[in-house]
Formats: C-alpha cells, sequence, structure tokens
C-alpha cells in the first residue's frame, strides 16, 4: 500500500467514527421532550400553592408531602413532561424513596428530607423566570 491509500483509509476511518459519535449523541436526545414554559397565572398558582404545603409540614407533614407530590405531579402533566415513573426527574424519585421510608418508619425526619427534594423538583420544574422572582423578593427558606 501505498501512502495515498493509507491517508484515504484513515479519512474513511475518522468520518465513521465521527458519525458514530454525531448518532449516538442524537439518540440521546430523541427521548428528550422539550417542556411548554407555564402561564404567568398557572406560576403564581404553583407558587401559592407550594407556599400553602410548606405552612402545613409542621401541622401534617405525611399530608404536606402527600400534597407536594401531587402538585409536582400536576406541574409535571402541565408542562407536557412523560410522567412515566423511569422519566421523572431525580429529585422527584428521591424523594417519594424518602416520603415511602419515612411512612414506614414513622419519621418526621425522612418526609422533611422528601420535602426538600420536592422542592428541588419544584424549583427546577417551575422555570428559571420565576426563580429569579423569587430571589428578589427574598423568599423565605423552610423546613
Amino acid at each position: 500500500m501505498d501512502t495515498t491509500t493509507l491517508v484515504i483509509i484513515g479519512v474513511v476511518v475518522v468520518a465513521a467514527i465521527v458519525a458514530l459519535i454525531a448518532l449516538s449523541g442524537r439518540s440521546r436526545r430523541v427521548g428528550r421532550t422539550a417542556l411548554k414554559p407555564l402561564m404567568p397565572e398557572a406560576r403564581d398558582r404553583y407558587w401559592a400553592r407550594w407556599d400553602q404545603i410548606e405552612s402545613r409540614f409542621l401541622e401534617a407533614p405525611d399530608e404536606a408531602v402527600r400534597e407536594a407530590d401531587a402538585l409536582i405531579l400536576a406541574m409535571l402533566g402541565e408542562r407536557g413532561h412523560p410522567l412515566a415513573e423511569n422519566r421523572r426527574p431525580y429529585r422527584l424519585r428521591s424523594a417519594r424513596r424518602k416520603m415511602a421510608e419515612g411512612r414506614r418508619r414513622h419519621r418526621t425526619e425522612d418526609l422533611r428530607q422528601a420535602l426538600l427534594d420536592y422542592r428541588a423538583a419544584f424549583n427546577k420544574m417551575i422555570g428559571p423566570e420565576i426563580q429569579r422572582e423569587a430571589v428578589a423578593e427574598g423568599r423565605r427558606e423552610t423546613a
């Protein structure tokens, strides 16, 4: 084989590797769903409901955590997020595990940890616009 043949083979191999990498990256993105943004009224409604849930935690932690779960699922549905268990956000799955553990062991600390995970999922799913406004308003920290 001469040098020209080796260069051509090398270019073909590099092009094949680049094509495989591009296709594998594309196949990972195909499963992602573009989330619909929430309307300002919906964001306000979700924030008001979240504040109610957090304020109820001291009185009824089990109920508050169940309501947080329902609220996050409703928000995911409204934004067009797939609701299959394996497609839910990590923090939501983590919160559900902690909620189950807290109910099984009757421990408020597990429920508190679950509520913190629900809050993280809520903050991520509510959208960046509202988070900037909440920081500007000096939203209180709880739990």
